[in-house]
């Protein structure tokens, strides 16, 4: 067993491929996530895209294959949350909800967060019907769900939750900024609506219901859209709220001498996607077994 310990923030697909690859090369991991194993993957309705399933995966069906690799490879999960990441004589000091988890090296893939919603007047004492992604309500059935946003998680969110839902787009903008086929597949579903050039304006409660008050930009008028549930597809931004400040001046030199590594959605933008967060852990984790054995060792396995 090689006595360097690494930490890895966040069980994702770039977590997880980092831990199993590490573990591997023998060298000791600890894996912590504040929720659940998968990370935004657990929201996708079809991978279609991640070679080796030439006819797609859903996105929870993949989740629970990464869930079996990580046993196959005596890797375990700490479900805790990172509260405070801080680097301190030579080592990072991890303090979580239940412990302070000290490494030698870190591997940061803690995912996205939800961009702040700036722009429009919500009501208070409806949070519980508002969501930013889909797995918390994937089990609902004959409700009508107003997602507001237009890229893919927009329109791949509308595929999931039309199955057994009403679902209605609603974009700001007078185009669609997702990919061809979601387009094509959301416009043939009876159970998706498309609205553009709306702005919402305000979201309020209503008995039951969520009321949201609509500003048509083409014709200036307004109207109101009734729903059970808003899911938020808006954008995300990198997750490292958990930074120490100290840290933060010394991120860059960190990373340079690899003591720090940013893998996954936390550090790609608007490039979320499995394939691209899988192979960002595999080369972290390469990289450090050859920092570790003090040589550069090629793995093409």
């Amino acid at each position: 067993m090689n006595s360097r310990n690494v930490l890895i923030i966040g069980a994702g697909p770039a977590g997880v491929t980092t831990a199993i690859q590490l573990r591997r090369y023998d060298i000791g991991v600890v894996l912590v996530e504040k929720e659940e194993i998968g990370g935004l993957l657990r929201n996708a309705n079809l991978v279609e895209n991640y070679p080796g399933f030439p006819d797609g995966i859903g996105g929870m069906e993949l989740v629970g294959l990464f869930k079996r690799q990580l046993e196959s490879a005596g890797v375990s999960v700490s479900f805790e949350e990172v509260l405070e990441l801080e680097y301190e004589d030579s080592k990072f000091h991890a303090k979580t909800n239940e412990r302070v988890v000290t490494s030698d090296i870190v591997v940061i893939a803690s995912g996205t967060k939800p961009k702040p919603i700036s722009d429009m007047k919500i009501s208070k004492g409806i949070e519980e019907r508002m969501f930013h992604v889909i797995h918390p309500i994937r089990g609902l059935s004959g409700k009508q769900i107003a997602i507001i946003g237009a890229g893919d998680a927009a329109f791949d969110y509308a595929l999931g939750m039309s199955q057994r839902n009403e679902v209605t787009i609603l974009n700001r903008s007078s185009r669609a900024k997702c990919i061809p086929v979601l387009w094509g597949r959301c416009m043939e579903s009876r159970n998706v609506s498309y609205m553009n050039k709306v702005c919402v304006e305000e979201i309020r409660g209503d008995g039951r219901r969520i009321v949201l008050t609509c500003a048509h930009s083409g014709d200036g008028k307004k109207s109101e859209l009734h729903a059970d549930y808003v899911v938020f597809a808006i954008g995300r931004e990198p997750c490292l709220d958990f930074l120490g400040s100290g840290l933060k001046r010394k991120v860059e030199t960190l990373t340079d001498s690899s003591g720090i590594h940013m893998v996954g959605d936390v550090r790609n933008g608007i490039y979320r996607q499995v394939a691209i967060c899988v192979g960002d852990g595999l080369r972290a984790a390469m990289e450090i077994h050859s920092s570790v054995a003090g040589e550069g060792n090629e793995d093409t396995s």
